[in-house]
């Protein structure tokens, strides 16, 4: 019996290590974030500003929901744990009492007279030892037992303090899940809001308009600081025109160049193109190179650049999840990310561009016919 309350009380240490940890990283997410908060609250207010303010807070809120997940996972754990260690304590209890019964039993027969007539009703000195020490060992057990009962009843005790605080803790993580949930789902409609407002008002979408540009000019400084002398094996990247895999299966719901607002008589240039994933989400690298930059950048949302032989460039905007890190070197086919909605207008999808020799090129030029 010992051994298997040890063997939980283990396990507990264990799983309660592990939870630490990932509470650990937990918090140091938040605290990063936090500093990214800090940071865009002191820059200027934009509109991609106002949209990548609403992102970190709700990657602020979706973390601090998987915090309040995991304790509510621990306190179900301990929980789950107290009630099995509180039924081995109750059947332990159970069996001691019998015990005591069975002994008490074994003195009632025996009379008030029973320890005289053991004494008298004795053949030899052998006999009188033994009835001796039946009459003691019985003496011995009801003492043990009474004594395991009660160290068991005030374990018992103890054991259902401490089940009543984690059942109220349990009770007060869940509200507090709702708030989070509650808080995650107003930023979410606060960012539909901005978004609503760019369709309505003709100022706020050309303010828009202007901050994108902007942030493209970034873009094509940042890549230019990039770029270098082609090597050698430059053709090999040239020569995939048309025949590149697709980074997503999806559908592709904006496209490539100049484009036309019939709501605000406005035009815009689309360096790249949207697609809406089908089916799976992974984003694939669409031919070997060097990841250069894999971080959030206004405009794009979590973006993700891998630069190829030649100085050509693939782009991957609005992620949701990088699976690699800058300067990672990855093969054609690779898994780099995830499609998210990040910095973007339409939901999730990906932005993705073709860059050679910083100039954008058409995707659909490059990539595969469907």
């Amino acid at each position: 019996m010992k051994i298997k309350i040890m063997v939980m009380a283990m396990a507990g240490m264990l799983v309660f290590s592990s939870q630490q940890e990932k509470l650990q990283d937990i918090n140091e997410e938040i605290q990063k974030i936090s500093a990214q908060l800090t940071a865009i609250r002191q820059e200027k207010a934009s509109i991609l500003n106002d949209i990548y303010t609403l992102e970190l807070e709700m990657d602020v809120a979706v973390i601090e929901l998987k915090k309040v997940n995991l304790l509510l996972a621990e306190a179900q754990g301990k929980i789950n744990r107290k009630q099995k260690e509180e039924a081995v304590l109750q059947a332990k209890i159970a069996h001691s009492q019998e015990n005591v019964r069975r002994i008490l039993r074994v003195l009632y027969k025996m009379g008030e007279l029973g320890y005289v007539k053991l004494f008298i009703n004795i053949g030899n000195l052998d006999q009188l030892f033994r009835n001796y020490r039946l009459i003691v060992a019985l003496m011995d057990d009801r003492v043990l037992e009474i004594k395991a009962i009660r160290h068991g009843i005030l374990r018992l005790q103890k054991i259902k303090a401490e089940l009543k605080t984690e059942l109220d803790r349990l009770f007060h993580l869940k509200n507090e899940q709702a708030v989070k949930l509650s808080r995650l789902s107003g930023l979410k409609q606060g960012k539909l809001n901005i978004i609503s407002r760019i369709n309505r008002q003709r100022d706020y979408n050309a303010r828009l308009l202007e901050e994108l540009k902007n942030e493209e000019r970034n873009l094509t400084d940042f890549l230019n600081q990039k770029s270098g002398a082609p090597s050698a094996d430059a053709v090999s990247f040239a020569l995939l025109r048309g025949k590149l895999a697709w980074p997503l299966r999806g559908t592709v719901i904006s496209s490539f160049g100049k484009k036309k607002s019939s709501r605000f008589d406005t035009y815009t240039i689309n360096n790249g193109i949207e697609i809406k994933p089908l089916q799976s989400d992974e984003i694939k690298a669409v031919h070997d190179g060097e990841i250069i930059f894999c971080d959030y950048f206004k405009g794009y949302g979590n973006l993700l650049i891998i630069q190829h032989p030649g100085n050509f460039y693939s782009l991957y905007g609005h992620c949701d999840k990088f699976l690699k890190k800058n300067g990672d070197r990855v093969a054609s086919g690779d898994v780099v990310a995830w499609a998210g909605n990040s910095g973007s207008l339409y939901g999730k999808c990906l932005y993705f561009e073709i860059r050679k020799n910083l100039k954008p090129q058409d995707p659909l030029l490059w990539l595969e016919k469907k």
